[in-house]
């Protein structure tokens, strides 16, 4: 018999306790064109939620309707210095409505920033917010993929808010502990010593 071993990782995790020297950054990233939307309370919601699993963790929030005109402007200095703190991030989280299927044409252009693997071993939560119960798979099927494909690490898969519970803020807060607490020991064998 012939053993072998895989390894997928060439560099250590980027939660491991011999690689963190700073307090964890988690971001969250609001990607509806409207100002003041649900999106947005639901984003700085789940940011505020995951903070309190992750010890002495600081957190911001980017709300991409403040940069609506700008996001397709090559250079813009507020849209690279969004960018730059997603790269400073340990933790995302991305909000997004589901228009037409999928996240919006603002995120899209947003990501398409970023390089393929620039966010190597950045922890992910997807969420996205939608009226019809056909577009909960937005998430997995499209959100997701774009993550990874830029290196995010996504092991809790995608928060999914029907939009009726999203405006209400009861409803919402149960939803959003809820699907935290199933997940915490997902995002603690991704970011072990990091988690209370």
């Amino acid at each position: 018999m012939i053993g072998c071993t895989l390894s997928f990782r060439t560099e250590p995790p980027r939660f491991q306790e011999t690689t963190v020297h700073h307090s964890p950054l988690i971001v969250g990233l609001c990607g509806n064109p409207a100002p003041a939307s649900k999106t947005l309370t639901l984003t700085t919601e789940v940011t505020a939620a995951l903070a309190d699993l992750f010890a002495g963790a600081a957190t911001e929030v980017i709300d991409l309707s403040t940069h609506a005109e700008r996001v397709l402007v090559w250079g813009d200095e507020a849209v690279a210095a969004s960018r730059d703190l997603l790269r400073s991030a340990d933790l995302l989280v991305v909000a997004t409505p589901v228009y037409k299927g999928a996240y919006t044409g603002l995120l899209k252009a947003f990501l398409d920033g970023f390089d393929l693997g620039e966010l190597a071993n950045v922890l992910a939560v997807p969420v996205t917010v939608a009226a019809s119960p056909a577009h909960a798979l937005a998430g997995p099927t499209h959100l997701e993929p774009v993550l990874r494909e830029i290196g995010c690490l996504v092991p809790g898969g995608t928060l999914h808010v029907p939009d009726k519970i999203a405006r209400d803020a009861d409803a919402r807060s149960v939803l959003v502990a809820e699907w935290i607490s199933v997940r915490t020991p997902m995002l603690a064998t991704a970011g072990r010593e990091l988690v209370r």
